[in-house]
């Protein structure tokens, strides 16, 4: 359920194109991509502070930017999905510290999503989809 089969098909022009939606951890990339929004957050309604000398907003806004990029990442290409929830879940943690972890909703969603991103297993799910098959 929460992940799709990709099939491509060429056509007579020697084009691929893409009949289903690629295989990927869904549920856990949408935990991620949250938990970048909730860790952006506090960093943007302190925006005007990003750059005070001393500051951690600017720490905050960089964190949230990267774990939402982690998520964007492993939905464009999942096959670095396990390695993006490791940078996840590291940068869920230091986000502690730049955005006091996304009200820590963030953190938590962070570290559950990376957790998941690293427990999901690629070669697994297309063994059940081939069986499916015949």
């Amino acid at each position: 359920m929460a992940e799709q089969a990709v099939t491509r098909e060429t056509t007579a022009a020697g084009a691929q194109k893409r009949t289903t939606a690629a295989r990927r951890p869904r549920a856990a990339l949408i935990l991620v991509i949250l938990s970048g929004v909730f860790t952006l957050y506090i960093p943007v309604q302190l925006y005007w502070l990003a750059f005070v000398p001393g500051s951690f907003a600017f720490i905050g806004l960089l964190f949230g930017g990267l774990i939402l990029a982690c998520g964007v990442i492993g939905w464009w290409i999942p096959q670095y999905v396990r390695l993006l929830g490791g940078f996840t879940i590291v940068l869920s943690l230091l986000s502690l510290i730049g955005a006091l972890g996304g009200m820590l909703i963030g953190m938590l969603l962070g570290l559950v999503g990376g957790a998941l991103c690293i427990a999901w297993d690629r070669v697994l799910e297309m063994d059940k989809g081939a069986g499916r098959d015949r």
